[in-house]
């Protein structure tokens, strides 16, 4: 299974979900609890350096005329929005984060966000990297800083 692996670029290797089993019994009640796991395959070949911090200034973001937001991945590696929103309010719906795929890129679904926000990416440990987001005009890269954190 291994062989089958990417050797340049992280691939996801498997996506399982548990199904409620069928009623065996009349009469009773089952619970059951759906999960979603995603395991990921990182080659050698790209391996993180000693500190193990991903870099993610490599995300080109782009202001699009009709308000959304397109994130280009060049790194290898998925990347997982996990925020996006100004003044400590996200625009992702509920729960949800954007991942886009290595060499790939990811639009919002949400439109007319504003010219400046912040983003976070959830990082490998599953911490939130946050950055300084501003898009002075459409349709160009935007400016990206690494956020500044309150003490």
């Amino acid at each position: 299974m291994l062989n089958c692996l990417m050797t340049e670029k992280r691939s996801s290797i498997l996506t399982c979900e548990k199904y409620r089993q069928k009623q065996i019994k009349k009469n009773v009640m089952q619970v059951t609890m759906q999960h979603a796991l995603k395991l990921f395959w990182r080659p050698k070949a790209i391996e993180l350096e000693d500190d193990g911090v991903m870099s993610y200034e490599k995300v080109e973001i782009i202001r699009r005329n009709d308000g959304s937001i397109r994130f280009n991945n060049k790194m290898p590696y998925h990347v997982t929005l996990g925020y996006i929103g100004t003044n400590g309010i996200t625009m992702l719906p509920q729960t949800q984060s954007l991942m886009v795929t290595p060499y790939s890129h990811a639009d919002t679904q949400f439109k007319n966000v504003p010219s400046a926000f912040q983003v976070g990416y959830i990082n490998d440990f599953g911490g939130l990297s946050f950055y300084e987001i501003n898009c002075p005009t459409v349709n160009n890269s935007c400016n990206v800083s690494v956020a500044k954190r309150d003490k």
